[in-house]
């Protein structure tokens, strides 16, 4: 939002730190998908209690079904997908995650799953797939699914300035997402020149991807410039205000949430606190208690 809008006056305390950008990793798996990596440990601590982010393109099935653990895998689908993507899990839920859609699927002590593009002749799905941690005291909890449709998100619009609040809130508005723990994520397209304002609690951190162009944030007196295929990490020891200004048109994710601070185990899919937990979350996955998917024929 530019000076004269909502939100982009006096900054609280700028008790915030920045990192630098960082460049997402290229992935390619089989003929139908191709990503920008980013990971947790690229990032200082600064994206806790994200763990990591695939901003992906999938033209065709490319996972087979796989099991989830200690996290909440999380799939927010651009509006400029084509086709449809299915979500497939072994809890008895199944159906489209269609443009602009979010499927929060929060593992829990274990679950499988698996999403795939469908009902299109050339489908062509963007979208972000999020790993956010569970705390400890949530990691066993039995596993569920929420899932919002776009039409249900509300917008912010003011002149050069669209932002969808795809969960958590920002300006006043807020998602209708119903989650494990308080989490933003925010879709925003700036016109060249304007400016986005989000104010980040004590203790929060933030991360932000861009999607397409250029983008200058600043926190405080830092300024971090990002291109498309990067990413920066923020930690908020006070309340702090992020300040986004796009060079260019350009095309962002914001994803936020409340530190975890906690011991960090990861096998894939699956991350606990302890190796005795990854141990024995490995085992119930070999013993079934995950329980079953069946794909349609």
């Amino acid at each position: 939002m530019n000076s004269t809008q909502p939100g982009s006056d006096r900054q609280p305390s700028s008790a915030a730190t920045l990192s630098a950008a960082v460049e997402g990793r290229p992935m390619k798996l089989g003929k139908g998908f191709t990503a920008r990596h980013f990971s947790e440990d690229k990032f200082s601590g600064l994206i806790d209690p994200v763990v990591m982010v695939d901003h992906f393109h999938m033209t065709s099935p490319t996972f087979e079904p796989h099991p989830h653990a200690g996290i909440s895998a999380v799939t927010y689908v651009f509006e400029d997908t084509r086709g449809v993507h299915y979500n497939y899990d072994s809890l008895g839920n199944f159906g489209p995650i269609r443009p602009g859609d979010l499927h929060w699927f929060a593992a829990g002590r274990g679950a499988v799953h698996t999403e795939q593009p469908e009902g299109d002749d050339s489908p062509h799905v963007h979208a972000l797939q999020i790993f956010v941690n569970l705390p400890a005291a949530m990691k066993f909890d039995e596993p569920y699914a929420v899932h919002v449709n776009a039409e249900d998100m509300p917008e912010l619009r003011t002149e050069g300035c669209r932002v969808r609040v795809v969960a958590g809130e920002t300006h006043g508005l807020r998602s209708p997402a119903l989650l494990p723990r308080p989490f933003t994520l925010l879709d925003a397209y700036l016109d060249a020149g304007q400016h986005l304002s989000h104010d980040l609690a004590a203790g929060w951190n933030a991360m932000i991807c861009v999607v397409s162009g250029s983008l200058v944030v600043r926190q405080g007196e830092r300024e971090v410039v990002l291109q498309a295929g990067q990413s920066l990490g923020c930690g908020a020891e006070a309340a702090a205000r992020l300040m986004s200004e796009a060079r260019g048109d350009a095309h962002f994710a914001l994803l936020a949430g409340e530190a975890l601070k906690e011991p960090l185990v990861k096998y894939g899919p699956f991350v606990m606190n302890t190796q005795e937990q990854m141990a024995e979350r490995i085992e119930a996955y070999r013993n079934g208690e995950f329980g079953t998917l069946e794909m349609p024929g």
